[in-house]
């Protein structure tokens, strides 16, 4: 098998992230890199090796990021241009009937066209970058791997909602799922670190979150649902809400335009707390006792607590839960909150392993329920669903 060099990127609405990789019989991360605050002041990040390159940095598009980290890295030594990639991979969201790894063409772009409706802040940027990329550089392939792929093994009468079911066929309003990608990595490195373990949840917690409840390798339930938005309430985002007052709420806000604005941008823990959308900056709040801080924290944690309960039922029990993102690694304190309250399930905590940024088991030997804190690595599933579809081009 033929190494392939593969470029993976992870967009944000004013983020970039990419990384580098050879893909073959062996899998080496050959560089990284990131940009801060597209549109404005922000801030580069590029890595090979042990070469650091970090500075101050304005870039007005994703595609001027794309091209600041392509020649930071191939300043490093490592040959980084378009034209030296076999494959740009994006860690594509919603793509609606479409689901894993798929070559970009004119009917991707408009199925993830159709679906920006669901994914808002997370489409239009991706399209942007697939167009700006085939402009630029025609003959590179490009190739999607979409969030939604590692759900589509959950059973049908646990995606559809209770609404006519033309809906479903038509528009697809139904239970997608997301984070595919890092759930897929915590049940691939799972089975590895503790095969025995068969019915896992896995709680990706950072800026946005979800938990998946996973048997025996694959996805059996998402807290995710038809968009990002829903399931917990993230950084600045609703999470779950009664569609009933909606027109209340676009009688009293402006319009509905408005208050789908606001439900994107100004709610979750920035709604709640009045702080901020980072929940280490809630938390301080909340330590030096603003009430509404202390109370997003615990709505957080009882909402986690809440659906862990729900998937364990799902799975008809649990022998293991990961705690990954970048919330779920480094908040040990709420790690440690939430597997008090699951002492029903014989959850007992290790308090001198459970530490910020910790990496393995953080249970005590004798935890009927073994509790890990894993990194995630999205990218590299990305790379490997990339690979998958340039060896079946080959064949």
């Amino acid at each position: 098998m033929a190494d392939r060099r593969l470029m993976v990127l992870n967009l944000g609405s004013t983020s970039f992230k990419c990384k580098l990789y050879r893909m073959g019989a062996t899998e080496t991360l050959l560089a990284s890199g990131g940009v801060e605050s597209i549109g404005g002041e922000g801030r580069c990040r590029v890595q090979a090796g042990e070469q650091v390159a970090d500075g101050p940095c304005a870039c007005a598009t994703h595609m001027d990021a794309l091209a600041l980290c392509l020649t930071a890295i191939d300043r490093m030594g490592v040959p980084a241009e378009l034209d030296t990639l076999d494959a740009i991979g994006y860690k594509a969201v919603h793509g609606g009937t479409l689901s894993g790894a798929h070559r970009v063409d004119a009917a991707l772009l408009g199925e993830m066209e159709r679906m920006v409706s669901f994914a808002p802040a997370h489409n239009p940027v991706y399209l942007d970058m697939m167009r700006a990329v085939g402009e630029r550089c025609p003959h590179t392939v490009q190739i999607a791997c979409f969030e939604t792929a590692f759900h589509a093994t959950v059973p049908l009468e646990r995606a559809v909602y209770g609404v006519p079911y033309e809906w479903v066929e038509a528009y697809g309003v139904r239970r997608y799922g997301f984070h595919g990608s890092s759930h897929s990595y915590i049940a691939w490195k799972l089975a590895r670190e503790a095969p025995a373990a068969r019915r896992v949840i896995s709680a990706h917690l950072g800026g946005s979150s979800s938990l998946c409840a996973i048997l025996d390798g694959r996805s059996v339930a998402c807290t995710m649902g038809a968009t990002p938005q829903s399931g917990l309430f993230q950084n600045n985002r609703v999470g779950e809400l009664d569609a009933f007052v909606l027109p209340v709420l676009a009688e009293k806000r402006g319009g509905l335009a408005a208050v789908m604005r606001e439900l994107s941008t100004q709610s979750g823990f920035l709604g709640i707390s009045g702080v901020s959308n980072d929940l280490r900056l809630v938390e301080s709040a909340a330590s030096k006792g603003n009430t509404r801080a202390a109370l997003a924290v615990r709505a957080f944690e009882d909402a986690i607590v809440g659906y862990i309960g729900m998937q364990t039922a799902f799975l008809g029990g649990l022998d293991a839960l990961a705690f990954t993102g970048g919330i779920g690694m480094n908040d040990a304190l709420l790690r440690e909150r939430i597997t008090r309250r699951l002492g029903w399930l014989g959850v007992a905590m290790d308090a001198r392993l459970n530490v910020a940024r910790h990496e393995g088991r953080i249970s005590t030997a004798d935890s009927r329920v073994a509790v890990w804190s894993l990194e995630t690595n999205e990218e590299l599933m990305v790379a490997r669903g990339c690979l998958r579809v340039l060896e079946a081009r080959d064949v």
